[in-house]
């Protein structure tokens, strides 16, 4: 009784410590980290740009009708 459960515990402990090492193989590597970084960072900019645009042309036409 005793061996088949230290058996099942030693197979649960190294089915435990395996799994994650197999989980983690998936991860996106660095270099294209870098590039999903890179793209979000440019639309950000891009996005921006494009309110301080809108803001800009707001505020211009808020001048012009006070004149």
């Amino acid at each position: 009784m005793i061996k088949p459960l230290m058996s099942a515990a030693v197979c649960a402990a190294c089915l435990l410590s395996v799994t994650p090492v197999f989980a983690a193989e998936n991860t996106i590597p660095q270099g294209r980290r870098d590039e999903m970084s890179q793209k979000y960072t440019e639309n950000q900019i891009k996005q921006q740009n494009k309110e301080n645009r809108e803001a800009n042309r707001n505020v211009d036409s808020l001048i012009t009708n006070r004149k």
